[in-house]
C-alpha cells in the first residue's frame, strides 16, 4: 500500500497537470490530438513526469499562456523536479499576453 503523503502529492500533481491541460486551447491537428491521447495514458498509469513532458511539448507547440506554465512549474516543484523549474519560469516570462478586455 502507498504512503498517504505520497498519494496526496500525486493527487496535487494530477490536479495541477489537469488544470494546465484545460488551459490549452482545443487543437484539431493530428499531432496535438495524438499527444493529448498520450498525456491521458500517462496520467492513467500514474506516469506523472511523462505526462508533464507531453504537456510541456504541447505548450511549446501552441504558444501557451502564462498560467499554463505556472501550473507546470508548480507540478514539477511538487514532484521534486527542481532542475525543470528554470525552463518553466522562462516559458512563463516569454508567454504571450492574454487579450485585453474592452
Amino acid at each position: 500500500m502507498s504512503d498517504p503523503k505520497l498519494v496526496k502529492s500525486w493527487k496535487i500533481t494530477e490536479a495541477l497537470l489537469e488544470r494546465a491541460r484545460r488551459a490549452l486551447p482545443v487543437g484539431h491537428e493530428r499531432e496535438y490530438a495524438a499527444r493529448l491521447t498520450q498525456y491521458h495514458e500517462f496520467l492513467e498509469h500514474n506516469e506523472l513526469e511523462l505526462a508533464l513532458d507531453v504537456l510541456e511539448e504541447l505548450g511549446h507547440l501552441i504558444s501557451a499562456r502564462g498560467g499554463f506554465w505556472r501550473d507546470l512549474e508548480r507540478a514539477a516543484e511538487n514532484m521534486g523536479l527542481a532542475d525543470r523549474l528554470p525552463a518553466f519560469r522562462k516559458a512563463f516570462s516569454e508567454a504571450p499576453e492574454p487579450p485585453k478586455s474592452r
